[in-house]
């Protein structure tokens, strides 16, 4: 395995040698080769579980509107004070060069010395593939950026150099390397696509949607709204039209084979993160595989929905429609949402007609309860608690694997590619009913969600603050709605406000929102003799999924209206009541809608270019 030097300047990121005990001339050469060096690059990959302390939690979103951390406020929202100076460094722009540069030697010998079979050809591809997915975190962080696609030497300093390519140029880059990675890569399940957890064809062809899809709205929404992130003289139309064929070629693959867990579509959302081998799931295009065997393949994935922090807000639980397709009415009692709304939302949040968390299947038996709704009093923090009373339910693992998981880690699904078809066809005015059968109406036959019709949204009141655009059509508005609750929890939704144009309006002034706060007052303040009414008479209370005898241990715990909890005009939990700003009438979130679309280039990164006698742009915004 080959170690790379991470630096903090362009130059050392492009002009050294890796260090190795093996050089290009005598490596490079077999499929072996290229798959020992290319496998340090599958770390760069997003996993579906971020940790929050030594836990894994379902916490991508927890730096955008749909879900807090505990009871604080999350920093990268709450930018009032902001001074607008950029980082002196960055570990996005030093760590992407650093990989950028991997890639670039990796495809440079790969190209000159790889033996010419269909094994390399394969391993090559992903080596394509990488310089893609590098490309695009840089692109979505920064902008453009200087595009570097070769290995550079020191007296390349002309290159070491290169000024800012713009983002539309930067795309083009990133869809060029995925047709090159499209073109050489096999498909799962075929030849070198056939190894556990690899990148193949599908996966490229479902970045490629990724990539057009963020691009082509990128262009369009800021473009009519006259950001100063715009491309001039671009309005999107091109890299939306790339969606379509790209889609189109994994449907020709898929088809309509999503998981269904066996046709229980009461929990056939839910359990589809929750497989222990995902190269037999459906619809799964690209996985992290684990192995308990070996104690850095093995996870803690039961966690997840134990939350310590991580708590769903009301911008994810209000954007759902109910099951027959109309929007919400006014209550937001928890049980009534879970028979009435979409059925994802119940697969999504626990409801207490499930009864207590308590002793779920892969709990491992040691003795932990759980309660439901535990709310966390400002201040005393113990395990299983959400400050909002919306729990997370998503991905529950059933599995007896309390930690030593080897449940597999969904990175990419084919539901992802459906809905970015949907998107850009409906953006473009192309999509028809034939189009919305074979993308939403089968991702929602799964769960038994009513089926969308060309004419969904009319007549719909449309918030602005849930990210809906009153200037878009409606069935444009319901696929944006579509994407929020199929893909809630797993990190899409920060992108998404920035490249619709709409993340000022979502997050300026936001007070997050929980549950009711009286029916977790009325679970939390029983006396010990109600409590064992409950528990020995309603055997309802127990969760249906674990039927095993366990009895509940609760610890009493009193919650006071404006002491430890505390509540807006319509009832609904305020979990930051102790910040001055997220009470009646204070600011908010606020993040500054000229500046925080982008990150600030790093300082150290300018003055190095001015160093040499060239100029590194800034972003927007930032000095």
């Amino acid at each position: 395995m080959l170690i790379f030097i991470v630096s903090s300047c362009s130059k050392d990121f492009l002009d050294k040698e890796p260090l190795t005990s093996v050089g290009p001339e005598n490596f490079f050469n077999t499929a072996s080769d290229l798959q020992t060096y290319i496998n340090s690059s599958y770390s760069r990959l997003a996993s579906q579980y971020t940790s929050l302390g030594n836990i894994a939690n379902t916490a991508l979103d927890a730096n955008s509107d749909m879900m807090i951390i505990q009871t604080t406020v999350t920093g990268s929202l709450n930018l009032l004070t902001s001074n607008s100076l950029a980082p002196e460094t960055s570990a996005a722009w030093n760590n992407g060069y650093t990989a950028i540069r991997s890639d670039n030697y990796f495809l440079h010998y790969a190209l000159l010395n790889a033996q010419k079979n269909a094994s390399t050809k394969h391993f090559i591809g992903e080596g394509y593939f990488f310089r893609a997915w590098d490309y695009f975190a840089l692109l979505k962080t920064f902008g453009g950026v200087p595009i570097v696609t070769d290995i550079l030497k020191e007296t390349d300093t002309e290159e070491l150099y290169k000024p800012r390519s713009s983002r539309y140029d930067v795309a083009n880059q990133i869809i060029k390397d995925l047709d090159s990675a499209i073109s050489k890569l096999n498909w799962k399940g075929e030849n070198e696509g056939g190894i556990a957890g690899r990148v193949t064809k599908d996966a490229a062809l479902l970045l490629k949607t990724r990539v057009a899809l963020h691009e082509g709205t990128w262009e369009r929404y800021h473009a009519r709204k006259n950001s100063p992130f715009a491309v001039q003289g671009k309005n999107g139309s091109d890299f939306l039209a790339m969606v379509e064929p790209a889609a189109n070629m994994l449907i020709s693959r898929y088809g309509n084979r999503i998981f269904t867990n066996q046709g229980d579509k009461s929990l056939a959302y839910n359990q589809l993160f929750s497989q222990k081998d995902a190269a037999t799931t459906e619809g799964v295009i690209l996985y992290k595989v684990y192995d308990a065997s070996k104690l850095a393949d093995s996870h803690n994935f039961f966690f997840k929905i134990i939350d310590l922090g991580p708590s769903i807000t009301d911008h994810l639980v209000d954007i759902y429609l109910k099951s027959d397709g109309t929007q919400q009415g006014a209550t937001n009692v928890l049980n009534v949402l879970g028979s009435t709304l979409d059925p994802r939302f119940k697969q999504t949040v626990w409801t207490p007609d499930r009864g207590p968390f308590n002793k779920l299947p892969g709990r491992g038996g040691d003795g932990t309860p759980f309660r439901y709704p535990l709310i966390a009093p400002a201040g005393s923090y113990t395990e299983g608690f959400t400050s909002t009373g919306y729990r997370n339910f998503k991905g529950a693992v059933f599995a007896q694997e309390y930690r030593k998981g080897e449940t597999d880690d969904v990175l990419m699904r084919y539901e992802e590619p459906l809905l970015a078809l949907a998107e850009a066809k409906a953006i473009l005015g192309t999509i028809t009913q034939a189009d919305l059968d074979k993308t939403v109406n089968l991702i929602r036959s799964r769960v038994g969600m009513i089926p969308m019709n060309i004419n969904a949204g009319t007549g719909f009141i449309y918030r602005e603050d849930l990210g809906f655009d009153k200037s878009e059509t409606p069935i444009v508005n319901e696929i944006r709605r579509e994407r929020s609750v199929e893909f809630a929890l797993e990190g899409f939704r920060l992108d998404d406000l920035k490249r619709w144009g709409v993340y000022e309006k979502v997050i300026n002034g936001y007070q997050p929102k929980g549950g009711l706060l009286q029916e977790v007052l009325d679970y939390y303040n029983r006396t010990p003799a109600q409590i064992a009414l409950d528990m020995g008479s309603d055997p309802t209370k127990y969760s249906s999924i674990r039927a095993d005898g366990y009895t509940l241990n609760e610890t009493i715990l009193t919650l006071t209206v404006g002491t430890n909890v505390d509540r807006f005009a319509d009832g609904r939990i305020n979990p930051l009541f102790k910040v001055a700003d997220f009470r009646p009438g204070g600011r908010g979130f606020f993040i500054e809608p000229t500046r925080d679309y982008l990150s600030g280039v790093p300082l150290q990164e300018i003055r190095l270019y001015q160093s040499k006698g060239a100029k590194l742009e800034q972003n927007p915004g930032w000095r």
